[in-house]
């Protein structure tokens, strides 16, 4: 995942998993013999022969490729080169990874039935798109620990079929067993901690008007802390727990807990298994740290450490830790970010902060531009980038294989007066000229040989939607012309596709490419329109 932190400064959300209540669930044999859909057949080109070359997705695992447009939500999954299903629009579809294990062996779809409970109908698919469980009803799904957790969409066709606040019913399913764990009364949402189910609870109030919204839904709801046999161990009331999805060095043992009164909220970070609470807490920084909030100012404690020490006492808050150093914010007064350097007590203030995967680019007010290996702590990138007028503001982002992409606009304009690419080796591209020639540019991915690929859109004139693009090579020169569009995955993403390769659209096609222009899969733009539309 891509966060990047510009001068002016930028959580985790649990989706609790629900089924409706009068909603029926058919848990089927894992692996059956019904598929999702039938294979869609490898489009050739005049002389007979495939357009594409599968055999670098052979890896088994499952990939969505999306709509070539962004009307709809039609897409197809695949696992490897195999297509396993094409949607329709009205068709919601998702890759399951399992937030503990990081394994993604399941995909989730959700579809139009007449027959079906609000006229939809939600299904759990395996590698080979076959139909493992389905439920009536629209469903949100998370999976946890080897526990498919569901939420029904309490909004349906766009308007609230139950009333005001209704936050809907909690399903949880082991998948191992195919049974349905209990579910305390008013739950609608829940968070697997290992052994320990963490429920958020909600009863609208009896005395509020039907056509009336509650103003203060968080004073009706509670927490619920039980074991996986329905036995419980806690209730918070007035509060709310908040899953740590994304800090997965700590998932498995903490949460977020949020206690409300009429007036203020108190944060803690608590760990349902053992029951120990820490408050003050204001978000996790990496590599099993988080950060306090004290009378004095912030604390960074080590949360794998038996007494949960702290590491260091700033004045400003903790927003992310790799080894030896702490990249702090200043959340109450100009949004600026400050590296520390924990063996010397250096700090050196900050321009901008972008982090991408397991690498982070600072560009420091004195001109350096530094990327780190957020593993190690080793130094990847260490070169200069000139200080900032006034009248300049900066966008970075960290590219990945120690590139950086430095963007400068003008204060008040916000024109873009500079785009500039920096690696290990310094200054690799000063892209400045091409701004009059393309109304936007951006990264694309490193070809094998370690060189970046940059891509510019072409827009009509008087007009700001794109008609095409070009790809760039380091150099500004055009290497691939006229693609209809083209952007690249994160490397984080459950999408994550090999090394140099992107999504591109070339002609009446679009899939997935390599740097040499040559499809790894596509499929006609034509067969996302179905009956559906």
């Amino acid at each position: 995942m891509k966060r990047s932190f510009s001068r002016l400064g930028c959580t985790a959300v649990c989706i609790g998993l629900s089924l409706a209540l009068g909603c029926g669930c058919a848990v089927l044999p894992p692996a059956s013999n019904k598929p999702a859909s039938s294979a869609a057949s490898v489009p050739t080109d005049a002389s007979g022969k495939p357009l594409y070359d599968a055999s670098r997705l052979e890896d088994g695992r499952l990939r969505i490729l999306y709509g070539y447009d962004s009307s709809g939500n039609s897409c197809t999954v695949l696992c490897g080169g195999k297509v396993l299903y094409q949607s329709l629009r009205s068709e919601n579809v998702s890759l399951l990874q399992d937030t503990v294990t990081g394994e993604t062996d399941y995909w989730f779809r959700t579809w139009a039935d007449p027959d079906a409970y609000c006229g939809r109908r939600s299904g759990l698919f395996d590698k080979n798109g076959n139909e493992v469980m389905t439920f009536e009803g629209e469903q949100n799904a998370s999976m946890q620990n080897g526990l498919l957790v569901l939420q029904e969409a309490h909004a349906v066709n766009g308007s609230y079929e139950n009333g005001y606040d209704d936050y809907g019913t909690c399903q949880v399913i082991d998948l191992a067993t195919g049974e349905s764990l209990p579910v305390p009364e008013g739950a609608y949402g829940c968070i697997v901690c290992g052994d320990v189910l963490v429920f958020n609870c909600y009863a609208r109030p009896a005395d509020l008007a039907e056509d009336e919204w509650d103003d203060n839904t968080e004073l009706h709801s509670w927490v619920i802390v039980q074991q996986k046999d329905g036995a419980e161990l806690r209730r918070v009331d007035t509060a709310r727990a908040l899953s740590l999805a994304y800090a997965p060095d700590v998932l498995d043992s903490w949460v977020e807990l949020d206690i409300y009164s009429s007036n203020s909220t108190a944060q803690t970070l608590y760990s349902p298994s053992t029951g120990e609470e820490l408050a003050g807490f204001q978000q996790v920084c990496g590599h099993g740290t988080a950060a306090f909030r004290t009378s004095g100012g912030y604390e960074l404690r080590d949360l794998t450490a038996e007494d949960r020490g702290v590491i260091s006492v700033f004045d400003d808050l903790p927003a992310h830790y790799f080894p030896g150093y702490v990249i702090t914010w200043n959340v109450d007064h100009d949004y600026s970010y400050s590296l520390h350097d924990l063996s010397t007590g250096e700090v050196t203030p900050l321009y901008a902060v972008s982090v991408t995967g397991n690498q982070l680019a600072l560009y420091a007010q004195d001109g350096s531009l530094k990327v780190y290996d957020t593993d190690t702590g080793a130094l990847l990138t260490d070169t200069s980038a000139g200080t900032l007028e006034d009248s300049q503001t900066v966008t970075m982002d960290c590219e990945g294989d120690g590139h950086v992409w430095l963007e400068l606009r003008d204060r008040d304009t916000y024109t873009t007066t500079a785009v500039r690419v920096y690696g290990p080796e310094g200054l690799v591209s000063d892209l400045s000229g091409l701004t009059g020639t393309y109304n936007y540019l951006g990264y694309l991915i490193t070809t094998p040989e370690g060189r970046p690929l940059y891509y510019g859109t072409r827009a009509a004139a008087g007009s700001s939607y794109a008609t095409g693009c070009d790809v760039l090579d380091e150099n500004g020169n055009v290497v691939m012309q006229s693609l209809g569009s083209c952007y690249s995955y994160y490397d984080s993403s459950l999408n994550a596709l090999p090394e140099h390769v992107f999504v591109a659209r070339r002609g009446f096609y679009y899939g997935w490419m390599d740097t040499d222009g040559k499809w790894l899969y596509c499929q006609s733009i034509f067969s996302s329109i179905n009956a559906d539309d």
